[in-house]
């Protein structure tokens, strides 16, 4: 009788390693892992590599996702720093870049996603940056310390806070982006100005409403010129315009894929052999009519835990509210919900006081909400925003009235 292979995960991330783990200490999955990552180093989080490790104030012990002896302590068999280019899913068989072959019961593809290159003269002169993994942090690091005029292209989550930490560290600092104002698709126009303040506020010269028509210089990064005819002086260019899934393994090997790799709500692809997790995938969730592809650590722990059951048999549903968070100048940002419409926003104190809070409301019902730097507030607000419940908007603006005391005692519903 032939011994079960087990199950291989491919992708050494977040979500690759909270599977893993879930399945020894949740499930008690005593079959073989094998863990599969195209990068050196052991899985590792990624937040803190626009933040605290870009600033030199996390240390790379504090990355870990699991605590390096748990490979071996749990029997987690690592396969690291050669990438997989091909899948049989049929023959049930994963083929590295060195030709190494690993058989497998299930797959788990948690290969993530890249960042979208800027498509621009010039985009490829030395001084032009981008910001993925740990390895881009420490390059990225040295270089803002040398730097002395900062371009950041693009106003995003990542955008704006790599424009904070080139502010942290002193540099004149420059943010282009095409939009009204910085998180403009998730914030909209009224809250995202409150967060273009925030930057001019802090030195952050924001060029809002123009793009990059080309980047300047012989060798080197030299300057940025903007298509509405403006040249900024530059000796490092950081651009973050977003990031595409790395599908392509998972589209050879014949998975359904559409702007990430299609899942149910229990992260199933299209294969009975294949499920998929974190950034890569575009999964159906109960609370939105369409499949959603969602980059954030919370994201990727949630798919974690439910990869193991759904690899064991034991689904169970992505259900929480979508949950963002960032670090910008000292404060804390968090973002719950994933809105497609909104009628009105709702907010209770003043944007610069810590526990400012911003509702967003469709037809009375809180759809989402941001709050800064109010320490215990999200549990409240992903309980309120879960419940889709209307709610009182003279209490939603009270700073008096208690987060607790918003919160009502009704059925969810799918919106």
């Amino acid at each position: 009788m032939t011994a079960d292979p087990g199950i291989v995960i491919i992708g050494a991330s977040l979500a690759g390693a909270k599977a893993a783990q879930a399945l020894r200490l949740d499930h008690g999955y005593d079959g073989p892992i094998t863990l599969i990552g195209d990068e050196p180093h052991l899985p590792y989080q990624r937040p803190a590599l626009s933040k605290g490790y870009l600033l030199g104030t996390t240390g790379p012990a504090d990355l870990d996702v699991l605590k390096p002896q748990f490979y071996a302590d749990h029997d987690v068999a690592l396969a690291l720093g050669t990438p997989a280019t091909a899948l049989d899913l049929d023959a049930r068989r994963v083929r590295l870049a060195d030709g190494t072959e690993f058989p497998f019961t299930q797959v788990l593809i948690a290969t993530g996603a890249r960042p979208r290159r800027l498509q621009v003269p010039g985009a490829d002169l030395d001084g032009v940056r981008y910001l993925r993994n740990r390895d881009d942090s420490e390059h990225l690091a040295a270089a803002l310390r040398a730097a002395g005029n900062v371009v950041v292209i693009g106003a995003g989550w990542l955008g704006s806070e790599l424009a904070a930490a080139s502010r942290t560290l002193g540099n004149h600092t420059t943010v282009i982006d095409p939009l009204p104002t910085p998180l403009y698709h998730v914030l909209g126009d009224q809250i995202g100005g409150l967060i273009t303040r925030r930057h001019r506020d802090h030195g952050v010269n924001l060029l809002l409403g123009d793009g990059v028509e080309a980047i300047l210089g012989t060798h080197s990064v030299e300057a940025v010129q903007t298509i509405t005819g403006r040249t900024i002086p530059a000796d490092l260019v950081i651009v973050g315009v977003g990031a595409t899934p790395n599908t392509e393994l998972a589209q050879k090997a014949g998975l359904r894929v559409d702007g990430g790799i299609l899942t149910d709500e229990h992260l199933r692809t299209s294969h009975p052999a294949a499920v998929a997790a974190g950034d890569v995938t575009r999964h159906q969730h109960p609370r939105y009519l369409n499949p959603v592809r969602i980059e954030h650590w919370h994201n990727a722990v949630t798919h974690g835990a439910v990869a193991a059951g759904t690899l064991l048999g034991k689904p169970t549903t992505i259900d929480p509210v979508p949950y963002f968070f960032s670090t910008q100048y000292g404060s804390t940002l968090e973002y719950l919900g994933l809105p497609t419409t909104w009628d009105r926003i709702i907010t209770r104190g003043e944007h610069a006081d810590h526990g400012f809070t911003a509702f967003w409301l469709d037809h009375s019902i809180p759809v989402a909400a941001l709050t800064i730097d109010n320490r215990g507030a999200a549990d409240h607000l992903r309980t309120l925003i879960a419940t889709a419940h209307p709610a009182d908007p003279q209490q939603l603006a009270d700073p008096d009235t208690p987060l607790l005391d918003l919160l009502p005692n009704a059925p969810s519903r799918t919106w």
